[in-house]
């Protein structure tokens, strides 16, 4: 019985003790504390807050180039246009075609591509090419040799191949030599005439495998007495019944075969196996004939 008031001091005692020990870390996290909020622990660290997300300064940092490079290229395209403007007006074309063949700012490469594709006076295309083959770094190699592949229009594709003869072509090459292994019958041999222009030498084995390519034909346009034939990489097989038909038809290259001819001066004509064979024996005696193999 003497133990009563005890135990009920105890009992009251423990909880005001387990308050007494939370108090502090409670008091911790209050508005008046020392210890740091989430933003001031993040700006400690170098961090900067920015849509939402904590970045380091070096990101910060190319974002805002990123903002700023994105807002050049824009700007470049409503100066090409203002420019393209004044070369139809005779007091200020001069002025206006030497700013446009001075331009270096490599920001201005997707507008000059652009007005090139659009444009469609001649003498305008090509001083625009020249000043795409004056911008420094890979990208505008890589776009001569697009314009040279993929252009409508003869002239200007010429051009570009000519920028690409001045610049070295050798960093264009694969872009090239991989459009000859392509379904578009056509543009295999656009791009063999650009190798051939260039002088390839190197794309000599590939050129070889593309001196006849495979494709499959389409055949009936569907309608009573009309017929067409288109190539399709699209894959084998006949059509049943009386829509388009499908089948394959190997087709010789004639520019593969003229820039074959133009960079090696050899000339085994339709002859694969020939070609092979000089490919495989290039240093061999000039008396060699691979057709005697």
């Amino acid at each position: 019985m003497g133990r009563g008031p005890v135990v009920h001091v105890m009992l009251v005692l423990i909880p005001a003790l387990a308050c007494a020990a939370v108090r502090p870390a409670a008091a911790a996290d209050s508005p008046g504390s020392d210890r740091p909020t989430q933003q001031e622990l993040m700006a400690s660290r170098g961090l900067v807050r920015h849509k939402g997300l904590w970045r380091t300064p070096q990101e910060m940092e190319l974002l805002e180039r990123e903002q700023h490079e994105d807002v050049s290229r824009k700007q470049w395209v409503g100066r090409l246009e203002r420019l393209r403007g004044q070369l139809d007006d005779p007091a200020t074309a001069a002025r206006a075609a030497e700013e446009i063949r001075g331009i270096a700012d490599p920001l201005a490469l997707g507008a000059l591509v652009a007005a090139i594709g659009k444009e469609p006076v001649l003498r305008v295309r090509i001083l625009e090419v020249e000043a795409l083959a004056h911008l420094p770094g890979p990208d505008p190699l890589a776009a001569l040799a697009a314009i040279a592949l993929d252009h409508p229009d003869s002239e200007t594709r010429i051009t570009a191949v000519e920028r690409l003869q001045a610049l070295g072509p050798r960093p264009v090459l694969p872009l090239l030599v991989a459009a000859l292994a392509g379904p578009d019958n056509a543009r295999i041999n656009r791009a063999a005439e650009v190798l051939g222009r260039l002088g390839a030498t190197a794309a000599a084995g590939p050129l070889i495998a593309a001196l006849e390519t495979e494709h499959v034909v389409v055949t009936g346009s569907g309608r009573e007495g009309q017929t067409s034939a288109t190539f399709t990489p699209a894959g084998g097989g006949l059509a049943l019944g009386g829509g388009p038909k499908r089948g394959k038809v190997r087709v010789r290259n004639e520019r593969v075969l003229e820039a074959l001819v133009t960079i090696t001066g050899a000339n085994f004509e339709w002859n694969v196996d020939a070609w092979r064979a000089w490919l495989a024996n290039r240093d061999a005696p000039p008396d060699f004939d691979p057709r005697r193999d």
